[in-house]
């Protein structure tokens, strides 16, 4: 027969008493009688903690066994783990063993003789060497050793019945072994396999600053679950993978890797163009995928085959609420009298990473901000850095301020292209208020704008509050990583570790693939980021941004400033934690004074 290392083996089975996964060992080296067994128990009325010595056909093998039953949310399963062994503990014959599981029976001398076909006396002789082996003076005394110990001969010695009174299954109270006997076996222990998150993360190169603050906030937030005792008594580890997300053969390289590594979850932030490359692996493996990248394309991906992605969640809001967001906002500055236009047209950059992307492209929801902007009283204008006159962003910052619109939102992500437009808009800026997305949440922004980041405003789908929840977060990673967090996917990252383990603490099995995600399209969590409800056709967040939706469902849709140097929450309610101040380049607003802005 096939064994393991020591022979030892942990399965863990379903209420019908069929094997669902291996935790230690493989099925194969487990013998089918000792699994009859587990089955036995789990099908009992009762929860129960047994160990027994399981003797095979011919006396040949010898195997010390435990058994935890449990029903977790209503779902009744068992964890069976063993050790081979050639020695019976406490030097005991099996003989001895059959002649002590009938003592534990409570059965007399005469009875175990008549059951195992032996003179009386010989069945006295074998009752006082096991007493002297336990180091125990009385057959009470032994019995309650045989129980606590495991030492019950399982198939029972003579038949099964007439075993009633051991009550497999159920603890005993008032332990009795004495020190002698407690430290001459070596119990098995029911071992559970850490709980592993594979994570595909931008460590090097393009985009590490965010990458490596994933990578800390999911560490912290692993660290704070294990030092609370883990999942139902299984630890939580970390599966780190170095991903190109610019590259499609890298990305395709890691999620393989992680997924042939039997991860029990895939995570990621955002993969560039190649977004759609890491859904398919992921929907292959079967194994669940949470990933952060605001894409409707994405959504639609799912949308058109849920069975094939119906183990792909996206833990943040689309993309396509930007650009409604951005109309909205800026009617709301106007009409509070925060701002005062210097005209009624509203344009949008967007950006060719998100143009142009394979996974499918984003236009940020422009369709829907036209009809948004026109009921408002604006005029919409679309505005693409590839075209003729504007190549690159020192070209669509000039065009910008040649042109002057009321408001620019900036639909580019990445640091270096906002920074790139930042720096040439402001060496000769328009009265135009500048909008940005996500790319200011990432701390290396700041770093390399420095002072001249004053003023700016900027939305994510996704961000960190500022509430107690969101500030104890920061103040604990601060003091982990000697470093503050971002306002986006730091919060993300640690938020989606305690959603995947929301789920695994109300399954029967975190191991069940099937069951987990069920589960995390039916658990709400409140975050450092929001809230986060999966449960709808596409499993994406949703955008909270006004009153028409269930803040207590979804993650509000953050806009920012940054005011003296912090950032500010300017909207929506409740989260606001400031007011809009002018930029300090909005001649015809500073020049009004309005109460409002003060």
């Amino acid at each position: 027969m096939p064994s393991d290392a020591n022979g030892e083996f942990c399965l863990l089975l379903d209420r019908r008493g069929a094997v669902v996964s291996a935790e230690a060992g493989r099925r194969e080296q487990v013998p089918d009688g000792i699994l009859a067994a587990a089955a036995a128990l789990v099908a009992a009325p009762d929860e129960a903690r047994s160990r027994f010595v399981w003797v095979g056909e011919g006396r040949a093998e010898l195997y010390l066994v435990a058994v935890e039953v449990a029903t977790t949310g209503g779902v009744r399963s068992a964890a069976v783990a063993g050790r081979q062994v050639y020695d019976l503990p406490f030097g005991t014959t099996l003989r001895e063993l059959d002649v002590l599981t009938l003592v534990a029976s409570g059965a007399t001398n005469g009875d175990i003789a008549a059951r195992l076909s032996l003179s009386t006396r010989t069945v006295t002789t074998h009752v006082d060497r096991i007493m002297r082996k336990l180091g125990v003076a009385s057959r009470t005394s032994a019995a309650v050793i045989a129980v606590e110990e495991g030492l019950l001969r399982v198939p029972f010695p003579g038949g099964g019945e007439g075993y009633e009174a051991l009550k497999l299954g159920r603890d005993l109270s008032g332990r009795t072994t004495t020190e002698r006997a407690a430290a001459k076996v070596r119990p098995v222990r029911i071992v559970r396999q850490p709980l592993v998150i594979g994570a595909a993360l931008p460590l090097r190169g393009f985009a590490a600053a965010d990458g490596i603050e994933m990578a800390q906030a999911t560490s912290l937030a692993v660290e704070e679950i294990n030092a609370r005792g883990g999942i139902d008594g299984r630890l939580l580890s970390m599966e780190i993978a170095d991903v190109d997300i610019l590259d499609a053969d890298s990305v395709r390289r890691t999620f393989t890797q992680l997924a042939e590594r039997d991860v029990d979850v895939l995570t990621s932030g955002y993969l560039s163009t190649h977004q759609d490359v890491a859904h398919d692996i992921a929907a292959d493996s079967g194994i669940p995928y949470l990933h952060a990248a605001t894409l409707n394309a994405m959504e639609q991906r799912v949308l058109s085959d849920p069975s094939r992605y119906s183990r792909v969640f996206q833990v943040c809001p689309s993309d396509v609420n930007y650009a409604p967001r951005y109309v909205q906002q800026m009617t709301t500055l106007r009409d509070e009298g925060g701002w005062a236009p210097s005209s009624d047209r509203l344009a949008v950059v967007l950006s060719p990473w998100v143009l142009g992307s394979p996974s499918g492209p984003s236009d940020l929801g422009v369709a829907e901000a036209a009809q948004l902007a026109e009921a408002n009283g604006w005029s919409l204008e679309v505005v693409q850095p590839l075209d003729a006159g504007s190549p690159t962003w020192t070209g669509v910052a000039e065009r910008i301020a040649r042109t002057e619109p009321a408001a620019v939102m900036l639909g580019h992500y990445l640091v270096d292209g906002t920074v790139a437009f930042l720096d040439a808009f402001l060496r000769g800026p328009s009265d135009t208020l500048v909008y940005s997305i996500y790319a200011p949440s990432v701390r290396a922004f700041r770093d390399q704008l420095g002072g001249r980041a004053e003023g700016l405003l900027w939305a994510t789908v996704t961000g960190t509050y500022s509430d107690p929840l969101a500030r104890a977060f920061a103040s604990r990673y601060r003091n982990r990583f000697a470093e503050a967090p971002g306002r986006s996917h730091a919060g993300i990252a640690y938020d989606r570790v305690r959603l995947v383990a929301s789920a695994w603490s109300q399954v029967a099995n975190p191991r069940d693939r099937t069951a987990v995600a069920d589960e995390l399209r039916q658990t709400v969590l409140r975050g450092v980021n929001g809230s986060y409800f999966l449960g709808n056709d596409s499993q994406t967040a949703l955008s909270y941004a006004s009153r028409a939706v269930d803040p207590s469902l979804s993650q509000a849709h953050l806009v920012f400033q940054i005011q003296d140097g912090r950032q500010r929450i300017i909207d929506p309610a409740p989260y606001a934690d400031a007011r809009f101040r002018p930029q300090p380049w909005l001649t015809r607003t500073r020049a009004c004074a309005l109460p409002a802005s003060a």
